[in-house]
Formats: structure tokens, sequence, C-alpha cells
């Protein structure tokens, strides 16, 4: 009981400590910047929360459980406008990354929590303060991977009901990880002495977690649109390497780490941390542990499989976070060679805190960075809202802007709520989209791309003009008389104007 108490105190100080270090400067970051996938979760989460299926009334490739945690976050808040959903799924993720480093420490120790200090010092350079899928899984699968390479023996008992549990809550939240999820569960089974007992484990929780799912999607939807739609048209039509190529990087990243020629912060700590990752690999082999080696080695590249260049930072570097979050763990945990690993850490911890002044501690303005990055949306969504209040109106959006849908009184005209070019090239998509637009058009557009699908009938709208030059807010042309002058009133104070 003693034991137990000081544990759960020393990781509780720890955990306090690591906050104290890290929330002032993710509070002045909190709206930094506006990155349309985090919009995604959030307006598609809305939509949950008001009583419609993903994958059935809402289009998505993406899986279904960050939609459904956004949809809990806003029914328990109740924001009233785009400034406090935002400001309240970054803080989210605050709390959510701390209680799983609590957690870590008490489970695993020093070397996890470490690991975790120097993640969250890094983090926002891959966008891992924001409501990701990326930010949501580093920590589950960190508490993974340290249960395999940290415990001796795989029992069938709670912590394998956990582990199984997590890898689930990871294999629904980011689909790139699969390959590495399902490798996991192999080496899971192989190294167990209760094979029955883990698969009868493993698929409940599947049947489970699918049980639940199915609450909130539609199943044959989910299938077409996260599984064929991803891998027959958009990997193929966005992916700027061929898979031979992407392999061959995903697999020698931190070799691509070092040969870099670029000098930044980040790219400095991802050197030092390639040179860990490589100096482990070459001690295991030279000491004949051959299986661990590749363990590492397979670990690694697994989670790197939508490979991105080092060099990059935020917009371009967020799929690189749970490469990046593994290979911090491995640093920590698997050099086992006492002077080199002392060596390691020191560099790392140095490099990751001499990032931080730059790209964390540096202190901002919150209420000046929503305004840069979230007062066009607002108000663009405000004009909405007054167009749909005195009539119903229907909302069509090329290719992307997310939040004139969320709580502006106007209907999705099509269960897509986005319209990018390579979806222009799905035949299913397109066929859909032209069948619904000859039935009839949508009554307000937005469109910054007019070579899509509902270009060809741009003539039937005009635009709404603000300071004097037309916007890409459209109104149908046979509604501009049903605007009232009260409404006409509201618009001209956010300086839209009918003309």
């Amino acid at each position: 009981m003693f034991s137990f108490i000081k544990k759960i105190t020393l990781a509780g100080l720890l955990t306090l400590v690591l906050a104290m270090v890290i929330v002032p400067g993710f509070r002045s970051h909190i709206f930094f910047l506006n990155f349309v996938d985090e919009d995604d979760n959030m307006v598609i989460g809305n939509y949950v929360s008001e009583g419609k299926k993903l994958y059935l009334d809402v289009f998505s490739q993406h899986q279904p459980i960050p939609y459904l945690m956004s949809s809990a976050i806003q029914q328990t808040i109740s924001p009233e406008n785009i400034f406090m959903n935002v400001k309240r799924h970054r803080e989210f993720v605050i709390l959510w990354s701390l209680v799983w480093i609590f957690i870590l420490t008490y489970r695993f120790g020093w070397p996890v929590y470490g690991a975790s200090l120097v993640i969250e010092l890094a983090k926002i350079n891959f966008l891992g303060n924001l409501f990701l899928a990326e930010s949501l899984v580093v920590y589950p699968l960190l508490y993974v991977m340290s249960y395999l390479l940290l415990t001796k023996k795989y029992l069938v008992n709670y912590e394998l009901w956990f582990v199984i549990g997590l890898i689930g809550f990871m294999g629904f939240t980011l689909a790139p990880l699969w390959p590495l999820l399902a490798a996991l569960i192999i080496w899971i089974y192989a190294h167990t002495d209760r094979k029955k007992s883990f698969l009868i484990i493993s698929v409940l929780i599947a049947l489970i977690f699918v049980s639940l799912l199915s609450l909130y999607s539609g199943v044959g939807d989910y299938w077409r649109q996260v599984v064929v739609i991803n891998y027959q048209y958009y990997l193929p039509l966005t992916s700027e390497l061929g898979v031979g190529e992407s392999l061959l990087k995903a697999f020698t990243a931190p070799i691509f780490v070092l040969i870099n020629g670029h000098s930044t912060p980040l790219l400095l700590l991802l050197k030092i941390l390639s040179v860990g990752f490589i100096l482990e690999l070459f001690f295991l082999i030279k000491s004949k542990h051959y299986v661990r080696s590749c363990i590492l080695f397979a670990a690694l590249g697994l989670s790197s499989l939508r490979y991105i260049d080092p060099s990059q930072t935020l917009y371009g570097a967020f799929h690189m976070l749970p490469w990046f979050s593994l290979l911090v763990l491995f640093n920590f945990t698997q050099i086992h060679v006492r002077t080199i690993r002392i060596i390691i850490i020191f560099c790392v911890v140095v490099a990751a805190t001499m990032l931080a002044r730059v790209s964390l501690w540096d202190q901002r303005d919150p209420a000046t960075d929503y305004y840069v990055h979230y007062s066009p949306h607002e108000d663009v969504s405000q004009a909405v809202t007054i167009l749909s209040q005195d009539s119903p109106q229907t909302i069509w959006v090329e290719p992307v802007s997310y939040w004139p849908y969320w709580h502006t009184f106007a209907k999705p005209y099509s269960s897509m709520i986005f319209y990018y070019g390579w979806m222009d090239q799905v035949p299913l998509l397109k066929d859909s989209l032209t069948t619904k637009l000859q039935a009839g058009l949508p009554t307000i557009i937005i469109i910054d791309d007019q070579g899509l699908g509902i270009g060809s009938y741009i003539q039937q709208y005009q635009p709404l003009s603000r300071d004097g030059k037309p916007t890409s807010l459209y109104l149908r042309q046979d509604k501009f008389k049903d605007i009232s002058d009260a409404a006409k009133a509201k618009l001209s104070y956010y300086r839209f104007e009918i003309n």
C-alpha cells in the first residue's frame, strides 16, 4: 500500500512539474494557426451531436473516434461561438496528454516520463497541440509500445485487456497505423502463453468497438468511404511517392534525417534522435539481439508509412508525430549502453529545450492570433447565418471551408461537406454530385475553385461583395429578392454588400 501511494504521488508531482513547464506555452499558442483537419473533426463532430450518422449522412474518409470525441466535448460544453469551440478542444488535448503522462509515469517510470517531456516540448512543431487524430493516438501508442518492450511476460490479465482496447482505439482513430497495429497484435499473440484466451479477448473487444460505432455510423458506408475510396482513389491520386519509394523512405527515415542538409532546431533534435536509434540497432545486432532490433526497426518504419521530409514543420509535418514519438521513446528506453544513453538523452533534452524556446515559449497574443486565423471564417459564417434566418438555405462548399456549416442554420446540400479535386476523379462521388445538381441547385455556395463540380452552374449565382470586391460567397440569383432590409443591414455590419 505504501509503495502504491509513493508511486502515485511521485507520478502526480512529476506530471504537475511538466504541466507547469508546457501548459503556459500551449495556452499562449491556443489560436496560433487554423488547420482544416481540426475543423473537420469539430464540424462533423457537431453533426454527430445533432443526430446525423457518420458516413451515411456525412461523408468522410477519416476514422470515427475523433468525431465522436468532439461530439462528446461539444455536448458537454455547448460552445456558443467558434472561439470557445476551438479553445475548449485544444484545452482538451492538453488535459488528455497530461492524464496519459501521469498514467505512463506511474506504470513505466522515469524513462517514459523523460520521453513524454521531450514530446511535449517539441510536439507543437507537429501540430500535436491541435485536436487531431495524430495528437490523440500518441500516448496510447507509447503505452502499448512501452508495455511490449518493458514487460517481460504478456500475461492474460486486466492490463492485456487494456492494451488490446488501446489498439482498437488507435485503429478507429488513425487508419495509417493499421499495419503497425496489426504487427503488434501478431507479436502479442506469438508471445502470450494463453493464445486462445488472447484471441477471445481480441474478438470480444473488436465486437464491442464495432457495436458502439455502429450506433453513430453506417457500417457499409464506413467500408466504402474509409477503406475502398481511401485505398482505391485517395492514396493513388494524392500521393507524391510511389509505393516502393514510400516504403523505402519510411524504413530508412533516420538515414534521410542525417543526410538532410537543412539547418533548423527541429532537424537538430531529429538528427540526435536518429543517431541514438542507429547506435542502439548497432549494439543490439552486435550482441546478437536480432529479434529486438527487428522489432524496433519494423515498428519505427510502420509508424511512418506516410513519409514526410523531416525538414518540414506544422502543416507538412503532422503525419510524422507518431513516428517522432516512437523515435523519442526508443532513445529513452532502448539504449542499453549506459554512457551512450546518458550522452544521447542529455543532448536530446538540450535540443528539445532549444526548440521549445523558439516554438513553444515564444510569447504570443491569443486574441490577435484568433483574429488573424479565424475572423475570415467567422465573418463568412455570420453572413451565412443572416442569409439563412429569413428562409431556409442549402449550402455547398468547394473545395473546403467548414465553419459556414457550424451553427449557421444552413442545411448541407449534400452529405459531402467538402469537395477536393481528387474527389472529382472518383466516379461514385462525381456521379452522385452530378445527379444532385441536375435535380436542383444549392442556394448558397462558397467556391474557391470553379473548375470542379458546381463550376458549370456558376452563372446562376451572384457573389456577395465586401469592401467593393467580390467574395467567394455566392447566392443563387433567384434568392436575392428574398433578402429583407433587416438582413441587408446585418450583412453590412460584416461589410458584405448586395449588388
